[in-house]
This record gives C-alpha cells, structure tokens and sequence, in this order.
C-alpha cells in the first residue's frame, strides 16, 4: 500500500521568451555604447531590460519580447510582431526605456555616428568620419569584424551582426 499523492494546483507563470529563443522573424533594435559597459552598469541594464521587457504592451495586450546584452556594448531588445502590431504608444515606451537608461548611466546609446569593429580580441570604436582614414591605415580592412547594429530581424542578427567589414554599407570605402 502506498502514501496517498497529494494533488495540488500548480501555479502557472508566464514567462518572457529568452532572446536565443525568440523567432527568426522577430523584429530587433540594436543600440549601441562606444564604451564597454562596466559590471555595475551590465546588472543595472539587465534589471531594466528584464522589467521593460517583462511588462511591454501595445494596444493593452502584451509584446512577446526579450532582452540582451551583447559583446559588453549592445543593448538588444525583440519583439516578435507576427500576430501583431506595435501601436505608436508602444514604440514610443521603447525608445523612452533606451533613453531612460542612457540619462541613468551616463551613455550614450543612440549615436548612430558610432562604429564598433573587433581588433587585437577587444571591440573597439571610431565615427563614421574615421572609418576611411582608418582603412587607408590599415586598422580597419575589409576583413575587420564589425558589428551591424542596422539589423532588422532575429535571423538578419543570427546571419550578419557580426560580419567582415566589406559585408556592410562601410564596403563602399574600400
């Protein structure tokens, strides 16, 4: 004879998709620090990236949506839109959240002016001005990994985030 099983009522959680696991066809911003983030500032940001995306709404229903912290310098946020739209309000709530942070810590992570590229192992940065004079010295060349922070989907950012310098719209200075 056995112990009788006690069946009790599970509470179901729902929870946020983890990036990796987000579709391919999942929308994605990308912004960018030309500086690392430092321990501090990664937890701080993975705080608010949890809690921004944990309570994203449009039209009052929920934004199925995850968060990243990428190479010490990027701040991700996906969104997969396929049963739905992003209303203004929400978009909007986005961009507050990233300007929110940028004013919290001190960053800047909306410049679009700012190139980030891998050399000697570390991500490094420069502006967009430099990028030819950077070429003709040979810090940058067309094999240089640089990071295309103008992705626009999941699988664009899986395919070429990460991408040699004459895979880019920098191509053109080579």
């Amino acid at each position: 004879m056995g112990g009788s099983t006690d069946l009790c009522t599970m509470e179901v959680k729902t929870t946020r998709p983890a990036f990796v696991a987000m579709p391919a066809h999942s929308r994605v911003w990308a912004y960018k620090s030309a500086t690392a983030f430092t321990p501090e500032q990664q937890a701080l940001i993975r705080e608010r990236g949890e809690a921004f995306t944990g309570q994203w709404t449009s039209h009052g229903d929920d934004v199925a949506a995850a968060f990243a912290l990428l190479d010490g310098h990027f701040v991700v946020i996906a969104a997969d839109l396929q049963d739905m739209k992003l209303c203004g309000g929400a978009i909007d709530a986005s961009v507050q959240f990233i300007q929110a942070l940028e004013q919290e810590l001190g960053l800047t992570l909306t410049d679009r002016m700012v190139v980030l590229f891998e050399k000697d192992g570390t991500v490094r940065s420069c502006r967009v001005p430099e990028v030819e004079d950077l070429l003709r010295s040979g810090t940058l060349t067309a094999d240089t990994i640089v990071f295309d922070d103008l992705v626009a989907t999941k699988a664009d950012m899986d395919a070429r985030f990460r991408t040699p310098l004459r895979n880019t719209w920098m191509a053109r200075y080579l």
